[in-house]
């Protein structure tokens, strides 16, 4: 697979803070990339059901001049290589791109080749001025509490322990009762972060709000920069959606999403880390020794 990312990589990224109208270019796109490298723009449009206009702004929203230096890109790219195609609508879906005749090999590289998009797409969506200044957040925070729900609490869990690991007092309680709970009684000095990979996780945006009213700092992490939970944030980062084409959130939860989320959260752990390296330095050696232990607990048990 090539390092490059490429142009469907950076729409699957910049999709989620588009406006609608150009939400449904990106759509179009991505449904049908070969429609898209032979159609004029006229009849591009047509099958968007939008304007010349908008196809317009939607090229320059991806960083292109005009849309023939778009189609040009589209042409370039097509031979790379690609995924095994999406199922076509009547075929249905079980997960990501995974449809009725799909078998082990396929499924495997499907889920290789949507994880390997994904990863570059963070170098599209998560803005590095962003990150750091949520990591002078973090050094800067009393404590930070994290609220997630659903297979986004993954991403605070790791959270949780690598931040542990700097020394950094984090706290994370998957009860969405206790979340609220805690949200409401922070003062000013904490840091409150929101995960969600839609922003519209109702106990997760419910947590947020409680924790700015009361008076702490606020971080979202989320694939859409309009989201509920985005608006109750004082900064936001923005992780590529784990949608495929389609435009609507399937019912399911994208474990593809959480690997953004991951990655987010282990690109801030090191900004923090370096900000005082040699103290970070210091308690990752303080903590070894106990992790070293727990191994070797773990390999005199199975021993016995």
């Amino acid at each position: 697979m090539t390092a490059k990312i490429g142009i469907i990589e950076q729409i699957q990224g910049f999709r989620g803070g588009m406006k609608p109208a150009l939400q449904a270019v990106a759509d179009a796109i991505l449904a049908d990339p070969e429609g898209a490298r032979t159609k004029n723009i006229k009849d591009l449009a047509a099958a968007c059901g939008t304007s010349e206009a908008s196809i317009s702004r939607f090229v320059r929203s991806i960083g292109l001049d005009n849309y023939r230096a778009f189609q040009l890109r589209m042409v370039r790219e097509s031979s790379w290589g690609a995924p095994e195609g999406v199922p076509s609508p009547d075929d249905g879906q079980i997960y990501e791109n995974i449809g009725r005749h799909d078998n082990a090999q396929t499924i495997l590289h499907k889920v290789a080749h949507r994880t390997s998009d994904l990863a570059r797409a963070c170098l599209t969506t998560l803005d590095p001025e962003r990150l750091n200044d949520a990591a002078r957040m973090i050094c800067a925070a009393e404590v930070v509490y994290i609220f997630a729900a659903g297979s986004s609490a993954l991403a605070a869990e790791n959270a949780l322990l690598r931040f542990a690991r700097i020394g950094k007092p984090s706290i994370f309680h998957r009860d969405r009762n206790n979340q609220l709970l805690i949200a409401g009684a922070l003062r000013k000095g904490a840091l409150a972060i929101g995960i969600s990979d839609s922003g519209r996780t109702q106990q997760t945006v419910a947590a947020m709000g409680a924790a700015r009213q009361a008076g702490a700092a606020t971080i979202a992490m989320t694939a859409f920069p309009d989201s509920p939970l985005a608006r109750q944030a004082d900064l936001s980062l923005i992780t590529p959606a784990g949608y495929m084409p389609g435009g609507e959130e399937p019912l399911y939860e994208s474990m593809v999403s959480k690997y953004g989320q991951l990655m987010a959260i282990d690109a801030l752990y090191s900004l923090v880390a370096v900000q005082d390296f040699d103290a970070a330095a210091a308690m990752v050696r303080i903590g070894d020794p106990v992790i070293q232990q727990s191994r070797t607990v773990r390999r005199q048990h199975e021993a016995e």
